[in-house]
């Protein structure tokens, strides 16, 4: 979702709550099983853009042991912080306009499209470092994986075989199409 943020770039002081309701995100790297929704405010204090709130979803992961997706909740606790560039809006004019300044890294996704807030790649990155290294599921009580019903001293040999691929493993929709061009063939 993209929000125009203009008046709010205008008028120091001013904050703009914001209810946040998306729907699920997937791509390569992020696949929600549910709706993100939360709320967030935006406060322009003149020199900075302060965002604060929070959002909740439900990310699938593949389990670090058997490889089978399960679900997680991502609670996001929302805190950025952009420096406001004033700007002159015209060569006679006293008028200046509030630009954000953001990091050129080149691998840091763009958040701000002059006077446009890209929500929906906030919220990716959000997920991104809400994610766990090495995602588990909850374990039984005996230590086995709530899966695959394996310990972890069970999955390593099988890893070494193909024996941990099942027909009925949830497929991951990021490659759906791919398992289906690889079926083909």
């Amino acid at each position: 979702m993209l929000l125009d943020i203009t008046e709010l770039l205008r008028e120091p002081g001013k904050q703009m709550p914001y209810d946040i309701l998306e729907p699920p995100l997937v791509d390569e790297h992020v696949e929600c099983t549910t709706p993100i929704a939360g709320k967030i405010t935006f406060t322009n204090t003149g020199g900075t853009l302060i965002i604060r709130g929070g959002a909740d979803t439900r990310v699938a992961l593949p389990c670090s042991r058997c490889n089978n997706y399960f679900e997680k909740a991502a609670a996001l606790k929302i805190e950025e912080q952009f420096e406001l560039n004033h700007v002159s809006v015209g060569p006679r004019t006293l008028q200046t306009l509030a630009v954000v300044e953001e990091d050129d890294s080149p691998i840091a996704g763009k958040l701000f499209n002059g006077q446009i807030f890209d929500l929906t790649e906030m919220l990716r990155q959000y997920i991104l470092l809400d994610e766990p290294t090495k995602p588990l599921p909850h374990s039984n009580a005996d230590g086995r994986c709530s899966h695959c019903m394996l310990l972890p001293e069970e999955v390593s040999p099988l890893l070494n075989r193909a024996e941990v691929q099942s027909e009925d493993k949830p497929i991951n929709p990021a490659f759906a199409v791919l398992g289906q061009l690889l079926d083909k063939k």
